[in-house]
C-alpha cells in the first residue's frame, strides 16, 4: 500500500479507520495542540453520521445503510468534571429536578458521543477512572442515587497529550489509549487549514467563525467505510500482527492493530487482509517494526586463504638424536587484507526506539508517576493552608474557602420546594447548609527540593550514591524541583548559573541535568544565590507555601567567580577567594531561613579540602562527602559536618 506522507490525510485516515471499529476507542494526539482536537472530534462525529456505502438495490438494501444517521454530540471531557456529570446528573426545570444520564451514558436511539480531553495527563480521576471502567469494554453499568444504567459502550475518545509526560502516565490508562499520532507535524498544518478557512469563508456570522469551525469545514471528507463487513485477516497477516507487537504489554495493541489493518483493506476495497496491511497500519499507529522484511539475505562469507604449506620434514630428521625444535610461526599473508579502515554506517531497519515512537511508555527508563490513578493524598499536601487553582466545587465539609456564586446557584435549584414548605414569599432566598459549596482545587505539592549541580567537579566521582536519598524523597512526596547548575559544557555563559523549575522529579530535564558534561568556571556564588531565591520562593508564595524544602549543593566549594562578574557579565581579572566569600556570605542568609533541610555533597580531594566544610557551615548543612571512583563504595559524612537543621 503506498504510504501517505502528508500529516492530516494521515490523521483523517486513522480517525476514519477508528470510525469503522463497533466498539469504543482511544485516540491519542502525541504533541497536538489542544485547541485543534474540537475541529478533529467534529470531524469524527460529522464522520460517523455519513451514510455507509453498498446500499445496492432499495428493495435489498439493509436497515440503516444509505440513510444518513444522526451526528454524535462532541463533549469535553477534563478535571473540571465530577462523578456526578460523568454519570447521573441533576437538572432544575420547569417541572422541577430531573435526573440525566451523565455525559458517558449512552441512551438507546442516539449515537454514541465523541469524547474529547484536551489533557489526558490532566483530566483528573473522575475522568481517567471513567476511561479506565469504559474504553474497550463490553459493557458498562452506573449505580448511583438509586438508579440503574447498563449499555454497551460505542463512544471514541481523543485525547491529546505532551510526549515528555506520556511516560508519567499509569501504563494502564495507556493501555485504554492503544491508537496514537504523532502531531508533531500535523499542528502547522491544521493551523494553515484553518487560517486557509478563515480567510476565504463567508459563514453567516463571521463574529462566530473560530478556528474551530474554521477548521472544521477546511478538512477534507473522506468515504466512510463499511463497519459490518471487515474483510478477514490472512494467516499471514495474522502471523505478522503477531510478530509486530510479540513484545508489547497486554493484547489490547495487538487487536487495534489488527482492525487498524481490516479498515485499511476495507477502504482499499480488497477481499482479505494481507501483510501489507498490517505493515500500513503499524506505520500509521508508529509501532516499532522488529526487523525489515526485504532486507537482503546475508551474503556469503569471504573464501578464506589456502592454508600455508606445512614445512617439510623427511625422515632423517624424525630419527635424529637431537631434542627438537620449538616450531617457529611463519607469518601469513591473508589474501585481500589491508590497512584498518573504518566500517561504513550501516542502515538500521526498524523506526526509531520507543521513546520516539508512539508508544514512549515502552522506553526502558520510563517512570510512571506513583499512584498516578489516584487524587493525591493528604501527605502531599499541606493541611494548614489552601493551595493550587480551583478546579470546580464539591460539598462543603467546613466553612473555609467557599464558593458562593457555586452555593447559591446550588440553593437556587431548590426554592421552589423551600418556599413551599416555609410559606415564603416571593424572590426570597432560602439557604441551607447543605447549599454551599468549596473549592476543589490543583493539588499542589508540599514539598520542594533545591538541587545545586556544579558539574566541574564531578568528573572522578559517582554521585549517585549520594544524591539518591534525595531524589528518592523528592519522587516519594511529588515534591516540586528547583535546579541551579553551573560548570557544565555547553552553558549559555561560563560565568553564569542556570536555573530552570520541573513539575516532578520525572520531568526529562532534570535527568538530562545530572548528565552534564564538566565545564571551566565555576560560579558558585550566583548558583547559591539562584538557590535562595528559589527557596524563598517556595517558603512565600501565596496560598502554594510549601511545608518542607531541602536545598542539596554538590560542589567542591572552589568556586571561582565572583557575584558581580556574574551579575555584570565580566571576566573577572584575577581569580582569588572573592567568589567563595560571596557564596558564603549568602548561604548565611539561608541558614535564617525556616523548614529548610540543607545538604552539601562534596568530593573527597586533597586540593581545598576545607571548602565544603565552610560552605555547610555557612549553610548550617551537613555535609557528606564522596570518595573518589574507585577509592570506596560509600557515602560517609566527613569531618566538617555543619550544624544540620
Amino acid at each position: 500500500m503506498p504510504a501517505l506522507v502528508d500529516p492530516v490525510d494521515r490523521a483523517l485516515t486513522v480517525l476514519a479507520c477508528v470510525a469503522a471499529q463497533p466498539r469504543s476507542t482511544g485516540v491519542v494526539f502525541l504533541d497536538l495542540d489542544p485547541e485543534l482536537l474540537p475541529a478533529l472530534g467534529d470531524w469524527l462525529a460529522a464522520h460517523l453520521s455519513q451514510a455507509e456505502p453498498g446500499a445496492g438495490e432499495p428493495g435489498v438494501r439493509e436497515p440503516g445503510v444509505g440513510d444518513e444517521r444522526p451526528t454524535p454530540a462532541v463533549r469535553a471531557l477534563g478535571s473540571w468534571l465530577s462523578e456526578d456529570d460523568l454519570w447521573l446528573r441533576t437538572l432544575l426545570s420547569r417541572d422541577g429536578l430531573r435526573l440525566l444520564p451523565g455525559l458517558l451514558v449512552e441512551e438507546p436511539g442516539t449515537p454514541p458521543p465523541v469524547l474529547l480531553v484536551p489533557d489526558l495527563c490532566r483530566a483528573g480521576p473522575a475522568v481517567v477512572r471513567a476511561a479506565l471502567a469504559v474504553l474497550d469494554a463490553d459493557a458498562a453499568s452506573a449505580e448511583r442515587h438509586g438508579h440503574s444504567m447498563l449499555w454497551r459502550p460505542g463512544g471514541h475518545w481523543l485525547a491529546a497529550l505532551r510526549r515528555s509526560e506520556a511516560s508519567r502516565l499509569s501504563p494502564h490508562l495507556l493501555d485504554r489509549f492503544p491508537v496514537r499520532m504523532d502531531a508533531a507535524r500535523l499542528n502547522g498544518e491544521l493551523w494553515r487549514l484553518a487560517g486557509a478557512g478563515r480567510a476565504g469563508g463567508s459563514p453567516a456570522r463571521p463574529d462566530e467563525w473560530t478556528e474551530r469551525a474554521a477548521l472544521g469545514a477546511a478538512l477534507p471528507r473522506l468515504d466512510r467505510t463499511e463497519g459490518r463487513n471487515l474483510p478477514v485477516l490472512a494467516p499471514e497477516a495474522a502471523r505478522q500482527v503477531v510478530a509486530l507487537t510479540t513484545r508489547t504489554p497486554g493484547l489490547r495493541r495487538s487487536l487495534t492493530l489488527a482492525r487498524l489493518a481490516r479498515a485499511l483493506a476495507a477502504r482499499a476495497h480488497d477481499a482479505e487482509v494481507e501483510p501489507r496491511h498490517v505493515d500500513a497500519a503499524a506505520e500509521l499507529l508508529g509501532i516499532a517494526a522488529p526487523h525489515r522484511r526485504d532486507d537482503p539475505e546475508p551474503s556469503e562469507p569471504p573464501a578464506l586463504p589456502p592454508p600455508a604449506p606445512a614445512p617439510a620434514f623427511s625422515r632423517t630428521d624424525r630419527s635424529d638424536s637431537a631434542p627438537p625444535q620449538e616450531p617457529v610461526a611463519t607469518p601469513v599473508t591473508v589474501a585481500g587484507s589491508g590497512p584498518a579502515r573504518p566500517m561504513d554506517p550501516v542502515e538500521t531497519a526498524g523506526p526509531a526506539g520507543p521513546a520516539a515512537s508512539g508508544y514512549p511508555e515502552d522506553a526502558p527508563d520510563a517512570l510512571p508517576q506513583l499512584a498516578s490513578l489516584r487524587p493525591p493524598g493528604h501527605r502531599r499536601t499541606s493541611s494548614r493552608r489552601l493551595h493550587g487553582c480551583p478546579l470546580g466545587t464539591v460539598r462543603a465539609r467546613d466553612v473555609h474557602d467557599l464558593a458562593l456564586v457555586a452555593s447559591l446557584v446550588e440553593a437556587a435549584r431548590f426554592q421552589t420546594v423551600r418556599r413551599r414548605e416555609t410559606d415564603s414569599a416571593p424572590g426570597t432566598l432560602i439557604v441551607r447548609p447543605e447549599d454551599l459549596r468549596q473549592y476543589r482545587r490543583k493539588a499542589e505539592p508540599a514539598q520542594a527540593l533545591v538541587l545545586v549541580l556544579d558539574h566541574s567537579c564531578h568528573d572522578d566521582v559517582d554521585w549517585a550514591p549520594a544524591l539518591a536519598p534525595h531524589l528518592r524523597w523528592a519522587y516519594e512526596t511529588n515534591a516540586a524541583v528547583s535546579v541551579v547548575e553551573f560548570g557544565h559544557a555547553g552553558a549559555a555563559s561560563e560565568l553564569c548559573a542556570e536555573r530552570f523549575r520541573a513539575a516532578s522529579l520525572l520531568d526529562p530535564e532534570v535527568v538530562q541535568a545530572l548528565q552534564r558534561t564538566p565545564g571551566r568556571a565555576s560560579p558558585l556564588a550566583h548558583a547559591v544565590d539562584l538557590a535562595a531565591h528559589e527557596v524563598r520562593r517556595f517558603l512565600r508564595r501565596g496560598r502554594g507555601v510549601v511545608d518542607e524544602t531541602v536545598l542539596v549543593v554538590v560542589t567542591d566549594g572552589r568556586g571561582n567567580v565572583p557575584l558581580d562578574a556574574s551579575l555584570r557579565g565580566r571576566v573577572p581579572s584575577r581569580v582569588r577567594r572573592e567568589g567563595l566569600d560571596d557564596a558564603l556570605r549568602i548561604a548565611g542568609t539561608i541558614r535564617a531561613l525556616g523548614r529548610v533541610r540543607t545538604y552539601v555533597v562534596a568530593p573527597e580531594t586533597d586540593q581545598y579540602p576545607e571548602l565544603p566544610g565552610e560552605l555547610a557551615d555557612a549553610l548550617g548543612a551537613r555535609q557528606e562527602v564522596v570518595p573518589e571512583r574507585g577509592a570506596g563504595t560509600g557515602t560517609g559524612s566527613g569531618s566538617g559536618i555543619g550544624g544540620g537543621a
